[in-house]
């Protein structure tokens, strides 16, 4: 015999079902030329325009324009010793903790994906 599903269970499915679906989910505007994507949460991931290899240009002329302006403005506080043991530690530390973030989000997805799939409520992508 099967265990019996409760209420709660197939609500949770249901729950999991849309999360997968809406993430899914693009929406294309195209005006003037100009196409933009987004996802469901209304998230821009996409703008292509005719001028867009001139934009890019642009923006790294203004990065670099900008670069040696900024490295002045901080010229004093990098160069204090404290300043420089606290970024070496606090740079170090970033990275762990983004790695551990990661790491704990790739189980989660592997967790979610494993149960989702196991309870044979779709088929699984053959990615």
């Amino acid at each position: 015999m099967f265990p019996q599903r409760n209420d709660s269970d197939e609500l949770g499915l249901k729950v999991q079902r849309a999360q997968y679906a809406l993430e899914q989910i693009r929406g294309v505007g195209v005006v003037n030329g100009i196409r933009v994507i987004v996802d469901a949460e209304d998230r821009l991931l996409s703008v292509t325009v005719g001028e867009e290899a001139a934009i890019m240009a642009a923006y790294r002329a203004a990065v670099e324009d900008k670069r040696p302006k900024v490295d002045e403005a901080l010229r004093e506080l990098r160069s204090d010793s404290t300043f420089d043991a606290v970024s070496t530690y606090t740079n170090a530390n970033s990275a762990r903790m983004e790695a551990e973030r990661v790491e704990r989000q790739r189980k989660l997805d592997e967790e979610s994906d494993d149960d989702y799939y196991e309870r044979g409520s779709i088929k699984a992508p053959d990615w």
